[in-house]
């Protein structure tokens, strides 16, 4: 597989990357402000000894997948990923003469998805009950 295959596959998981990121992030946040308010307002003598033990632990591990899954939140999106195919293509069909031969194809291809980004980004009226 060559560099545009890889982002073609990488526009289509793109979507499902941050949406994945997003609820990994909500719930470790969840899990990570529930402990520390758990480990601040007991009173160590009257949790269970597992909770005394793994807590703290459990705590920094929600706290790092919080992080990390908002970093993964900065993952560009379907539309992004297909702009940079186009501009990838264009360079390609510029210098390389087989590039020139398929110069048709990838023109298709990607004026049906700017067609598709642009009506996506068009707000379409409601029909009116009359």
């Amino acid at each position: 597989m060559n560099s545009l295959s890889w982002l073609l596959y990488f526009a289509e998981i793109s979507t499902n990357i941050s949406s994945f990121a997003f609820v990994m992030m909500i719930l470790s946040a969840i899990v990570s402000v529930s402990l520390t308010l758990a480990i601040m307002t007991s009173n160590k003598n009257d949790m269970p000894d597992m909770f005394v033990e793994n807590g703290p632990r459990i705590r920094n591990i929600a706290s790092w997948v919080f992080l990390i899954s908002t970093l993964g939140l900065l993952f560009p999106s379907q539309n992004t990923v297909y702009l940079i195919i186009a501009s990838e293509s264009a360079s390609t069909i510029v210098t390389s003469e087989s590039g020139q031969k398929m110069i048709n194809d990838i023109q298709n291809i990607v004026s049906l998805k700017l067609d598709n980004i642009a009506d996506d980004l068009i707000i379409k009226p409601k029909p009116t009950n009359n």
